[in-house]
């Protein structure tokens, strides 16, 4: 009995560890309450976190308790409540969160309990705020767009004043090249042309 008390409080500890490595190595993440949740609805879920670069994770009460304590996040702490989850967001948690948003929205058991973002935890309800905005590729390519606009007007300036000078400087060319030219002269009445 005492032996396997032993390699059960092992286990709680590898899990803790574990769970802090991925929270260090992501630490924007999104808190979850699956109960109700079947197993085909969470593998549907994994698979379109899958697609924005992040994974989702189960974890017992007990064990995530302990790994809130040990990263002095006791706001977290405070939400766990039945079964809990946890989606380690990749590069973009904008998409995290629409895909969690998303797959709560379909299955009404499913419920967001909170975040942490750059260090801080957020409410359910900024976790659905970022899952309206764009994705990170949209916001750049707006960026860029915007600053892109002004310089391509300023060349477009440019390249009118540039045309027009040049235009005034052929238009001056012709002009005197007709001036310097003496007209032809008209064969005078009565004379003829001699070959």
């Amino acid at each position: 009995m005492a032996k396997q008390q032993k390699y059960s409080k092992l286990c709680k500890e590898k899990m803790v560890e574990e769970i802090i490595s991925r929270i260090n190595k992501h630490p924007n993440f999104v808190i979850t309450s699956y109960m109700g949740s079947t197993v085909s609805e969470l593998e549907s879920l994994r698979k379109s976190l899958k697609r924005a670069s992040s994974d989702y994770l189960v974890v017992k009460n007990s064990i995530l308790k302990v790994v809130f304590d040990k990263l002095k996040l006791s706001e977290e702490s405070a939400k766990i409540e039945s079964g809990m989850g946890i989606s380690f967001s990749g590069d973009d948690i904008i998409a995290t969160c629409k895909a969690l948003s998303t797959f709560a929205t379909a299955n009404s058991k499913f419920k967001i309990k909170g975040a942490v973002v750059d260090g801080k935890s957020i409410a359910p309800e900024k976790v659905n705020a970022l899952a309206s905005l764009p994705t990170k590729e949209v916001l750049l390519a707006q960026l860029l767009a915007g600053m892109k606009s002004p310089i391509t007007g300023f060349a477009n300036v440019l390249g009118g004043v540039l045309r027009k000078f040049v235009y005034t400087i052929d238009a001056i060319k012709r002009n005197k090249e007709s001036s310097s030219q003496a007209p032809e002269q008209a064969p005078v009445a009565g004379q003829e042309a001699k070959s």
